[in-house]
């Protein structure tokens, strides 16, 4: 997942001034939003095979995005997974029982938090619940964590909110690095309060930010550094106009940062854009920051598997030449990209991003896309192309063509139908398609988008990255519990849903939650 904050509050409506790109590593404070930089963390492998090292980078996450927050009183910094497909917050206290040194190098590295370290004081623990991550198609990519509810202040850069519930884990399976969620509660939607107040509701509810809205760059591949701004967008990361598509649930239903996708192209150096058909059952997709590959169900990824010429490695992912990964137009080399399209908007995913380098081979590279027959998801590796602003009290995402010309003007987003304003144009320039551009309907016939012969052993349900699993959780949480109104609860309860990070009610989050750690092991931090 990336990571990475910068924190900033500005007066409602009003633009900050512009400062260099090299300000954005730092937390600054402004009036009505929190800036904060993401970071692009790469696990390191290198005490496994090269075999080892792809399952499980591949498994888990090439890369992620994290950020830092602080929490109780001194001060106890984390870095946390960055999860639009996962609602929770929770961190680790202790990372002395983990199952291997590399795991515990990587908990370690993350930092903790100690309820009893705090004077602010912590409540806690106030429930307890069972947090079960994967693609519910595949038990391979399975993984889960158990966490106790606690109350304490946390601290995003300058600003502050107090009373906030979060999970502290007392044990996990495969996961070694905590999560901020921010995508609605599975069962409750986007309900203030229920089933307590998550870190956007109460980020508006204190007046830290004028509504529960949040704008995420991750950047490309080769780039360090993004951002997420909590109540704000920034115009000069992105090229053309930001246009907003509505909001929708997943496909069985449950509340969910999704978008109904128009159509799916490729283009090739010297060819025409081919388009694929996609059935109205193919058209839901999640936006899932907390997943390193994007997750296409078989009528809609085999086609697109088959023009890349990729091969099954015959654990469910595809190999392809690593020529494709020439950089894009722009910088000098071919014009190769995936486009997606949803209504006007077409994000372009230069094959630099949508094709992975897994480091010294013999040139062979990954493709950023399998198969699944569960939640369609759209990963990091489609969203480092996109800048996305995601409006819960509106339930739309507004969208453009990601860029980053060195400039930055943050608007903070106000509150209302037209909390983000219509019209808005970033301050870059670059090659991006045309709103509006004509593509093939969804079911509409493609010429040679289907009938592809797929390379052997094409399967029907493949491995993830991270995240994308149907989350699912047992146990109790209380409804916004406070410092002043301790509560506890035992019981249990268990939902299924499609595919998410972390859901604050099913969490069924997948690999993203193994991130760093190596499957099949179990860890109690």
């Amino acid at each position: 997942m990336k990571s990475g904050i910068f924190i900033a509050f500005t007066a409602a409506g009003a633009a900050v001034s512009s400062v260099t790109a090299l300000s954005f590593p730092r937390a600054a404070e402004g009036q009505g939003f929190i800036a904060m930089p993401v970071r692009q963390v790469r696990p390191d492998y290198s005490h496994l095979s090269k075999r080892e090292a792809i399952e499980v980078t591949l498994k888990n996450q090439q890369f992620y995005y994290s950020t830092d927050i602080s929490i109780g009183t001194p001060a106890q910094q984390v870095t946390i997974l960055l999860d639009t497909g996962s609602s929770e917050l929770w961190v680790n206290p202790d990372c002395s029982t983990a199952p291997s040194a590399a795991q515990a190098k990587e908990c370690s590295s993350a930092g903790m938090y100690n309820p009893s370290r705090s004077r602010t004081p912590a409540v806690g623990p106030i429930g307890a619940r069972r947090l079960f991550y994967g693609d519910a198609s595949d038990p391979n990519t399975q993984t889960s964590a158990e966490i106790a509810y606690y109350v304490d202040t946390i601290t995003m850069g300058a600003g502050a909110i107090v009373n906030q519930t979060f999970g502290v884990v007392t044990k996990s399976d495969g996961i070694s690095t905590g999560i901020m969620g921010l995508a609605p509660d599975l069962k409750a939607g986007y309900e203030k309060g229920k089933p307590y107040s998550l870190i956007l509701n109460t980020l508006a509810d204190q007046d830290v930010i004028g509504s529960r809205a949040f704008s995420l760059d991750l950047r490309h591949a080769t780039s360090d550094s993004g951002a997420l701004i909590y109540g704000g967008l920034d115009k000069g990361k992105f090229i053309g106009e930001l246009l907003q598509v509505p909001m929708v649930n997943g496909m069985k239903g449950e509340p969910r940062l999704a978008a109904e996708l128009s159509s799916v192209g490729m283009t090739l150096p010297n060819q025409p854009t081919k388009f694929y058909d996609i059935s109205a059952a193919d058209t839901n997709v999640m936006l899932d920051s907390g997943t390193t590959l994007t997750r296409l169900h078989p009528a809609l990824a085999r086609p697109i598997l088959a023009d890349l010429k990729a091969v099954s490695d015959n654990n469910g992912y595809w190999i392809a030449d690593c020529s494709y990964r020439t950089p894009s137009l722009a910088n000098g080399g071919s014009d190769s990209y995936m486009s997606f399209t949803f209504g006007k908007k077409t994000i372009r995913v230069p094959f630099s991003d949508f094709i992975l380098d897994m480091g010294p081979s013999d040139g062979q590279c990954y493709v950023g896309l399998v198969v699944t027959t569960d939640q369609q998801i759209l990963g990091d590796s489609m969203m480092q192309a996109g800048y996305f602003v995601f409006d819960w009290d509106n339930k739309a995402i507004h969208m453009a063509q990601a860029a980053n010309c060195g400039k930055e003007e943050i608007i903070a987003i106000t509150n209302g139908e037209n909390a983000v304003p219509s019209g808005i144009v970033g301050l870059c320039n670059g090659p991006a398609t045309p709103d509006g551009s004509v593509a093939p309907a969804p079911g509409a016939s493609s010429p040679s988008a289907t009938g592809n012969t797929m390379p052997a052993s094409s399967p029907t349900s493949a491995a993830a990255t991270g995240g994308g699993g149907s989350p699912t959780t047992t146990g109790t949480t209380t409804a916004a519990p406070t410092a002043a109104e301790p509560s506890s609860s035992s019981s249990s309860d268990s939902h299924n849903a499609a595919p998410s990070l972390l859901g604050s009610d099913q969490v069924f989050m997948g690999l993203f939650m193994s991130i760093l750690a190596i499957l099949a092991t179990t860890a109690a931090f």
